[in-house]
């Protein structure tokens, strides 16, 4: 493109470099750089030149229905009551915990079975085994 692309705060950029959708939060003295922001809150700096006018963002689809293993239920919980072993919705499944980190504080860094390192800043939907109660008259 032989102009020069300007782009304003709020608007939303493709950067072509990191095949990442942004929104612009920051616009530096330089034309050449701006500060991006993705839909979980990270923040990069990319290159005008990189970067591309999104277009309006697709329709959303109906989320697809998650299957939940027998004996488990939905809990909304703070991330000091997460636990190793609960199972949390990432790429469309759910995958299991296996490591909790960094207990101090109001954020958790969740370890998951496929090696993703993720952080809780507030409350997360996890599914959690729920213990049968026991029936009367049976041990």
């Amino acid at each position: 493109m032989t102009g020069r692309r300007r782009f304003h705060v709020g608007d939303a950029v493709l950067d072509g470099e990191r095949q990442a959708r942004g929104e612009v939060v920051g616009i530096y003295p330089s034309p050449l750089v701006v500060r991006l922001v993705d839909a979980g809150g990270f923040q990069w700096i990319a290159r005008t030149v990189a970067c591309e006018p999104a277009d309006k963002r697709p329709a959303a689809r109906e989320p697809e229905a998650v299957r939940v293993p027998p004996g488990c239920v939905e809990v909304q919980c703070p991330p000091t009551e997460l636990r190793v072993g609960d199972q949390v919705l990432a790429g469309g499944r759910l995958v299991a915990i296996v490591d909790l980190r960094y207990r101090h504080g109001g954020t958790r860094t969740m370890i998951l079975r496929t090696g993703a390192v993720c952080v809780a800043g507030r409350t997360v939907r996890v599914y959690r085994r729920h213990p049968v109660p026991a029936r009367p008259g049976r041990p």
